[in-house]
């Protein structure tokens, strides 16, 4: 067995792991394995390669991906993706024919051995609430809890019509400038302990044309304007990799009153019914969860609890 990043040619050996391992996520997200495999051969092109390669160079890598590798079969795999202050795990998955095995854990030990080369202090990631055997592998790695969040979705068409808008609140498309404000809105309303380790950043409130193409996305974003002044924003994505479209964790500022988050997520679910999306998925942690009796009144309904986990590295 070996703990190696990803390399040409292993799409496939990927797109076959996660069909033959689906997680209790997959009928909700409609997630295709297939478009996953399709996602990291388009990762393979020299342009690709080199714009990671160059940020790896200048000790600010974006995101890696590791691979169990057993007799040449990717037989597990996970993502590591980076952020100024610390780096985040998600997709972990491991071959039913080769569990309690230890390589969940040799796939951690590369994450903390990858943010110590790049100088992160700590490791996050997310963990459905049911899954006990997860949470207990993580808890013996030195995990710990840092905040709750839910999985909220919204059926779309026909037979989940949408309520009309009030039309009295100033909805408008994001705007590259609207990103520092955003990000102060956010940080402020975040308990300290998260906002130490995922702050939100102005350029968290863009996405890249690369993202876009690799991904096989549609995107839109609009803030909410009170004021004269953003008081919340919303961000919706249709991508050929999974039926639900996305919706970004709601922002909204103690300026927003209902009625205007109101309009605001209105706006996101009707342009997310334009491009025919079956669902709307959207993840509210806690600090956002007042606004929780808004979004059932929308329709919107949980279908799962996560934790939010952190390792701090000694230093």
């Amino acid at each position: 067995m070996t703990i190696r990043e990803y390399r040409k040619g292993d799409s496939a050996g990927v797109a076959e792991l996660w069909r033959s391992n689906p997680s209790e996520e997959f009928p909700l997200l409609g997630l295709d394995p297939e478009g996953v495999g399709a996602v990291l051969r388009k990762t393979e092109g020299i342009g690709i390669r080199f714009l990671l390669g160059l940020a790896r160079l200048v000790g600010r890598p974006i995101a890696i991906v590791l691979i169990v590798d057993v007799g040449g079969r990717v037989m597990g795999t996970t993502l590591l993706n980076f952020t100024p202050e610390s780096a985040y795990v998600s997709g972990v998955v491991v071959d039913t024919s080769v569990r309690r095995q230890g390589h969940a854990q040799a796939m951690l030990r590369a994450a903390d051995n990858l943010c110590r080369k790049y100088h992160r202090s700590s490791v996050a990631l997310d963990v459905l609430v049911q899954n006990d055997p997860a949470i207990r592998l993580y808890d013996r790695w030195g995990y710990q809890q840092l905040r709750d969040q839910v999985w909220l979705a919204r059926p779309l068409g026909p037979d989940a019509p949408l309520p009309a808008p009030s039309g009295t609140t100033r909805i408008r498309p994001f705007a590259k400038g609207d990103g520092t404000v955003l990000a102060e809105l956010d940080n402020a309303l975040m308990p300290p302990e998260v906002r130490q380790i995922m702050p939100r950043h102005t350029r968290d409130f863009q996405v890249s044309g690369i993202a876009r193409s690799i991904l096989k996305s549609e995107t839109e974003a609009w803030v909410a304007e009170v004021n004269g002044r953003p008081a919340g924003f919303l961000r919706a994505t249709v991508s050929q990799l999974m039926q639900a479209a996305n919706l970004t964790s709601p922002l909204f500022g103690a300026d927003a009153s209902d009625l205007v988050a109101r309009d605001l997520l209105l706006t996101a679910l009707r342009w997310t019914e334009a491009h025919q999306a079956p669902r709307l998925l959207t993840e509210v942690p806690e600090h956002q969860w007042r606004r929780r009796p808004l979004l059932d009144s929308l329709g919107f309904v949980e279908h799962f609890r996560s934790h939010t986990l952190v390792h701090r590295l000694p230093a």
